[in-house]
């Protein structure tokens, strides 16, 4: 970034975020912070394999396949009613009006078309 982008009051911030979050300079912070590195490293039990962290995801991963499948048994039992309500509206509605009087009508004549279109409804 160039100089002239920084205001007087953003060199003032910076500077205090900087200080705010400048690594700790005692040595007394880097050792500690080692040594509580290098126990949790000797801690570490060996038999510990990666299918034992597996082992502890088996409940939680089992109780979302759950509701995994129950949302699918609700989505598919919802979109069977619709296929039989619909299946059931089409047999019970009246049928649509057909092509078939349009076509009657320009081969019988143009006088008599519009009486045969609404008679043959």
């Amino acid at each position: 970034m160039t100089d002239e982008r920084w205001t007087s009051g953003d060199t003032e911030l910076t500077s205090a975020l900087r200080a705010l979050y400048a690594a700790p300079t005692e040595e007394s912070y880097w050792d500690a912070l080692e040594s509580r590195i290098l126990a949790h490293v000797s801690r570490r039990d060996d038999t510990v394999s990666w299918w034992s962290e597996l082992a502890e995801m088996a409940r939680p991963g089992l109780a979302a396949a759950a509701a995994l499948i129950f949302a699918a048994s609700l989505a598919l039992v919802h979109s069977r009613q619709l296929e039989v309500s619909s299946a059931y509206a089409s047999v019970i509605s009246p049928a649509p009006a057909t092509i078939e009087p349009a076509t009657r009508a320009a081969a019988i004549g143009d006088g008599d078309a519009a009486i045969h279109v609404l008679i043959s409804r």
